[in-house]
């Protein structure tokens, strides 16, 4: 078998070539931070009260504000704050939807005077609908299917199912992709999640929003995961943290971007239809892209990955010494692999077992990246400047991470923006508590939740990166590799709106969680085996090589029997009874 790595010597680890198809497989993760970010926007919650005809649509009330007819309406709840799903109804008067006796003097001032009364009022739920202040959006997701009060649970549902849309797409073409190759799993899913945005566009049914958004999600993330890996293997080790934190860097752009989609189109079907016209150039890019020569090399299609590697060689203007380099990559691993595919399965339960206790930091990182992310209209201020604020303390986290992370490693980047994140999440909390009014408090709240954007932004960048160096390219993306660490990546976003969704009762609960789960996340991340200057795995073997302390690439020499009865002799992989 060829390593690609010692040809990425001669032509080059970042030429040319490997530019141009960063920036067009790259371009991709704009359109997937807008589609992951959307429910910021499209499910945007307004103020909202009771539907009072009496007052929304009689023209002798429209003197009146809004908060005098909540005044009138709604009741209060044991917190004293109106609780705008129930309305007050005159018991007295079955029609009437106020409790008071109200006289209008039809005088030049249309001035009304009321007399409250208590001992008039019954609550009641909404029975007549929802008024929504629509000064912001016209109309969000929310406001069309009437996600609240009872209802509200569907909205964190929702969102739940497109991260449970993303679980099965990782699951699922993190293998295509693996089996299939890289390309062809690009222009499938690529394809297929565009007719989901643009299907989702002009729907007014709930469970049809529901399912084209899973749609997307599932196809969508195929397509990002195939290009995260794409773009690790077509470059040398040298530039995998410059270019895993790039690919993210697109990311934040993208849902930077969403804050202007979303003001100048505020109705959420027109946000669809914007969304759906960004992805169309990526689809355009895909026909320029080759296919990545280190999965055609890894899966012995060594004619076709040779056309390839020559055709990188003449972008980056360098001649191939032919057929010298072919002879000096070639690590003899022929036996190697024809065995690796009778025993893979039975080696691959003992590969299971030994990494995914060095997955779960993926979780929290989820689950904690995307509760920050979803919550941006909940923090004092402009929804569209906090969101765009987010994704610029993305970017400064991603600028932090390439200056350092080749300097300290990656398992100290990790776990130092873990640390980041938990401190100013809980810190965020305690100042929130105690700000009531206090403005310069409220704004020292935002800035630590900006800080702790900038932690979990962080962390989400170095351990995707982690991820992908941990584990070989026959699995980088199968069940083991970036596939298994995007599952556990999702249980944790699966959660994150749920959890968002106890602010209702007790406000500073959410945070509490994410700040204490980050802190188990560090201590974790800090037990990793550290991957800085160590050129990417080829095989299992070489990735078990790895985590038992020992030379990666196959020596001459005798090593240990491994797990399942397996072991390198002057470069043979054979079987040894136990």
């Amino acid at each position: 078998m060829i390593d690609f790595d010692i040809i990425l010597k001669h032509i080059g680890g970042l030429g040319r070539f490997q530019i141009i198809l960063i920036f067009l497989v790259g371009y991709y993760s704009i359109p997937a931070g807008i589609n992951s970010l959307a429910p910021v926007f499209i499910n945007y919650t307004p103020a909202f009260r009771c539907s009072v005809p009496q007052f929304d649509t009689n023209p002798y009330y429209t003197n009146l504000t809004e908060n005098e007819i909540l005044n009138l309406t709604t009741p209060l709840d044991k917190n004293g704050e109106y609780d705008t799903c129930y309305r007050q109804r005159n018991k007295r008067v079955f029609h009437s939807s106020f409790c008071v006796t109200l006289y209008v003097r039809m005088d030049a001032n249309y001035s009304t005077k009321y007399d409250y009364n208590a001992s008039y009022c019954i609550e009641i739920p909404c029975d007549q609908g929802y008024h929504y202040d629509r000064s912001i959006f016209p109309e969000t997701v929310i406001t069309e299917f009437d996600l609240v009060c009872d209802n509200k649970y569907l909205d964190a549902l929702a969102t739940s199912l497109y991260m449970i849309g993303v679980l099965l797409g990782s699951l699922i073409f993190g293998n295509i992709s693996d089996r299939f190759g890289r390309k062809i799993t690009m222009i499938v899913t690529s394809v297929l999640c565009f007719a989901g945005l643009l299907g989702c566009a002009f729907v007014h049914n709930f469970t049809l929003f529901v399912v084209s958004r899973v749609f997307v999600a599932f196809f969508g993330f195929g397509t990002f995961i195939s290009n995260f890996v794409y773009l690790l293997e077509i470059t040398s080790n040298k530039w995998r943290t410059l270019l895993g934190v790039s690919f993210q860097l697109g990311f934040a752009i993208g849902y930077m971007i969403l804050s202007g989609v979303a003001y100048q189109w505020s109705n959420w079907h027109d946000m669809e239809i914007a969304m759906s016209i960004v992805s169309v150039p990526y689809a355009l890019f895909l026909f320029f892209i080759p296919e990545s020569p280190r999965w055609l090399f890894s899966n012995g299609r060594e004619e076709e990955a040779k056309k390839i590697t020559r055709r990188f060689a003449k972008y980056n203007k360098v001649t191939l010494d032919e057929p010298d380099i072919w002879n000096e990559a070639d690590t003899d691993t022929s036996q190697l692999v024809s065995t690796h595919v009778i025993v893979y399965h039975e080696y691959n339960i003992t590969f299971i077992k030994k990494t995914k206790k060095r997955l779960l930091p993926r979780f929290v990182n989820s689950m904690v990246y995307y509760g920050i992310s979803l919550n941006a209209g909940a923090l004092a201020g402009d929804i569209f400047v906090n969101n765009a604020l987010n994704g610029v303390m993305e970017i400064a986290a991603y600028v932090i991470v390439i200056a350092f992370m080749d300097i300290t490693g990656r398992r100290f980047m990790l776990t130092a923006m873990l640390v980041l994140a938990s401190a100013s999440l809980i810190c965020s909390t305690i100042v929130n508590e105690y700000a009531y009014e206090d403005q310069g408090l409220i704004t020292l709240g935002v800035v630590f939740a900006f800080a702790a954007k900038v932690g979990i932004s962080g962390s989400y960048a170095v351990v995707y990166n982690f991820t992908s160096e941990l584990y070989p390219t026959v699995v980088r993306n199968r069940t083991n590799g970036v596939g298994v660490g995007s599952t556990f990546a999702r249980f944790g976003s699966i959660l994150a709106p749920f959890i968002l969704a106890l602010q209702a009762y007790l406000k500073w609960l959410p945070n509490v969680i994410f700040g204490v789960a980050a802190a188990a996340a560090a201590l974790l991340s800090y037990t990793l085996p550290e991957t800085k200057g160590i050129d990417m795995m080829e095989t299992i073997e070489e990735a078990e090589r790895f985590y038992n302390g020992k030379t990666i690439k196959n020596q001459l020499v005798l090593t240990e029997k491994n797990d399942v009865g397996y072991e390198y002799t002057n470069g043979q992989f054979d079987h040894k009874e136990s």
